[in-house]
């Protein structure tokens, strides 16, 4: 399954760049958003590349019907990694949540935009459960967009201080 999104801010592509190649924004973020057992697995920065890979425990928010519950947890642990070409202003992240056969990979491109600039994210959410496999990855579609309202608002909270 895939889908779009583009998050807007209200300062330069370069400004944003800056913050999304922060080790410390990364874990102000996942605890600002109500993460618990936050650890940064990996961290790499050179002047061209950035890196950061982070575990931490994350609440599903969508109701679950019950042949869900046999494969995706209340309480999700989730390893998410975020790497940016910081010249390009290109970037992916992955994310693994432990114990579940979904996958989730996102290409984002960060471009200068009217006044300020835009993060446009391609996600692409797969689980090879044949069956049930299409319904879980709708699932965390839906947990993915209950989430981005709150995951944006606190980004751009954050971005302030840049």
């Amino acid at each position: 399954m895939k889908f779009e999104d583009k998050h807007t801010f209200d300062k330069p592509a370069a400004t944003v760049i800056k913050m999304f190649s922060d080790r410390v924004y990364f874990e102000r973020k996942y605890k600002d958003l109500g993460f618990t057992d936050i650890e940064v697995l990996e961290h790499e920065k050179t002047d061209s590349k950035f890196r950061i890979k982070v575990r931490y425990v994350a609440k599903n928010d969508v109701a679950l019907p019950e042949f869900a519950k046999k494969f995706i947890p209340a309480k999700m642990v989730v390893v998410q990694q975020d790497a940016w070409d910081l010249k390009r202003m290109t970037g992916r992240l992955e994310v693994e949540i432990r114990g579940t056969p979904v996958k989730v990979a996102c290409d984002m491109t960060l471009k200068d935009e009217g006044k300020g600039s835009a993060n446009l994210l391609k996600r692409t959410i797969s689980c090879p459960i044949p069956l049930v496999g299409s319904k879980l990855e709708q699932l965390t579609a839906d947990d993915i967009r209950a989430k981005v309202a709150n995951d944006i608002a606190t980004t751009r909270r954050i971005l302030a201080d840049y």
